[in-house]
């Protein structure tokens, strides 16, 4: 990715958040089947996806994601803003779309300004993260570790592991598992980062640059030839 243009850097943040704001709606979407009990199964994978698709850890992900590509300081701040903001156009102009099509309850705009203010405020600092994710050392290590450490704690601070049993087991079970992949994913990524960071920061070659000190001792043809 370091060979990207600009215009490739930012379509591929375009094409990201237009996917997230696609699946993000879908993954919302029910049916009759559903809601009777009749397709509880096909319920729990909705759910499983839609927990995943709408958690925080992926649109905060996103934003960073928006940041990282972009590369660079004030433009990486406003591509995460610009991110947030696309993914939400298309989440909400998408439901407008087909919401009457298929009579569902409405959830578009009008109803939603909250979310547009949320990426507003937080996309800049999560964009400037991602950015800030390609430097070496201390600083690189912890915006890179944004990401991993929401997605270890979102699970807990949704208490998706300890549900009310007077809740369905569709809704129980994907709540459970998207938990679990969710501290996966955030483990995975953390190790990722981590072992990115030690590599670029470690030191290449002996002597000086290693910390080990030369050996001049001379070889015994040298001290031979003397």
């Amino acid at each position: 990715m370091d060979t990207w243009s600009q215009p490739t850097r930012l379509a591929a943040v375009a094409g990201a958040a237009t996917l997230l704001g696609v699946l993000s709606l879908l993954s919302n979407i029910t049916t009759w089947e559903q809601l009777t009990g009749q397709a509880n199964s096909v319920l729990t994978v909705r759910f499983f996806l839609s927990e995943l698709a709408n958690s925080g850890t992926a649109w905060a992900g996103l934003m960073v994601l928006a940041g990282w590509l972009v590369h660079t300081g004030w433009q990486a701040a406003v591509a995460g803003v610009l991110a947030g903001e696309l993914a939400l156009v298309v989440h909400y102009g998408l439901a407008e779309l087909i919401g009457p099509l298929l009579d569902l309850p409405p959830a578009g705009f009008a109803t939603n300004e909250y979310w547009f203010v949320v990426a507003a405020v937080f996309g800049a600092p999560l964009g400037l993260a991602g950015a800030l994710a390609h430097r070496p050392g201390a600083v690189g290590r912890l915006a890179g570790l944004v990401v991993p450490l929401g997605a270890v704690i979102e699970p807990f601070f949704r208490g998706s592991f300890r549900l009310p049993d007077l809740l369905p087991w569709p809704t129980r079970m994907a709540a459970f598992l998207s938990g679990v992949v969710l501290i996966a994913f955030g483990v995975v990524l953390a190790v990722k980062v981590l072992g990115l960071c030690s590599r670029t920061t470690e030191p290449s070659g002996g002597g000086a640059a290693s910390g080990k000190p030369k050996d001049t001792t001379p070889t015994e043809g040298e001290a031979a030839g003397r």
